[in-house]
């Protein structure tokens, strides 16, 4: 069952931590630091070492409106728990966690909890045979050449083919017991574009010592091209993979901050 924790952090003195500009890596070795004190070693390393599609996701530290944690008491970091059975150990762990160090601000864990959960099948039930979605991407997106495709790039711009197909294998991954309609990849594939878009670009750090690679942020619509030649089902895929995408993020490195998305209501 996908689940959003909400972990809210004070400052520990009377003067709150500056953050750096680029906290993701670091809130990735807090959460996984904050497993390991809890006793989940296990669990800390095979989130760590696990092959995408990884079953979390993480946010940088974040301020009261979705943008990089300055020095103010509004900071918190997201998990998105995309598998059932980490959401309570992952939850334990951080609850019990008393202070977690983000690069060199150290913060008290004020408050843990769910801010939504819903289980896949219900995500599949609530989803409408809509034909246009709108995502604000609060944190750079950006998809990463193979090695197989030569030198390494970064594709900054979430075209709809790879953002969509990107969720329809995590959920796949994640929820084969609620399987979307077949019909909902081949729309991904051939019927799907990019409606309108607001974005710019924005620099995210992968690993320190690393120059910050570049995504997009912004808002992004996506839209079926042709109704005419797409079944209801298939756009209640798509719709549910929206749904889905507020849990699991969108594009590449999301366990280390980027593609934190919020979907628009309609």
């Amino acid at each position: 069952m996908p689940a959003r924790i909400i972990v809210h952090l004070e400052p520990t003195g009377a003067r709150p931590p500056v953050p750096p500009p680029h906290t993701g890596p670091a809130v990735n070795a807090a959460f996984l630091a904050a497993l390991r004190d809890f006793g989940e070693d296990d669990l800390s390393s095979a989130l760590h070492e696990t092959r995408p599609p990884k079953p979390f996701s993480l946010t940088p530290l974040l301020d009261e409106r979705d943008r990089p944690a300055g020095a103010s008491g509004g900071v918190r970091f997201e998990v998105g728990v995309l598998v059932d059975s980490l959401t309570a150990p992952i939850l334990q762990a951080l609850a019990a966690t008393g202070n977690v160090r983000v690069a060199r601000c150290v913060y008290r864990v004020a408050a843990v909890g769910v801010g939504r959960a819903e289980p896949f099948s219900d995500l599949a039930a609530a989803a409408r045979p809509v034909e246009r979605w709108t995502l604000r991407i609060a944190t750079p997106v950006a998809f990463f050449t193979a090695r197989e495709e030569g030198v390494r790039r970064v594709r900054p711009f979430p075209e709809s083919e790879w953002v969509f197909a990107d969720l329809y294998r995590k959920w796949n991954a994640f929820a084969p017991e609620a399987a979307l309609d077949e019909s909902t990849g081949q729309a991904i594939r051939q019927n799907l574009e990019v409606a309108d878009y607001r974005l710019t670009m924005a620099e995210h750090l992968l690993k320190a010592g690393v120059p910050p690679a570049r995504g997009s942020i912004g808002t992004i619509t996506y839209r079926v091209a042709d109704t005419r030649r797409s079944t209801p089902e298939a756009r209640a895929g798509l719709d549910a993979l929206v749904r889905f995408s507020a849990y699991s993020g969108i594009g590449d490195r999301t366990t280390i901050g980027m593609g934190h998305v919020l979907p628009q209501a309609r």
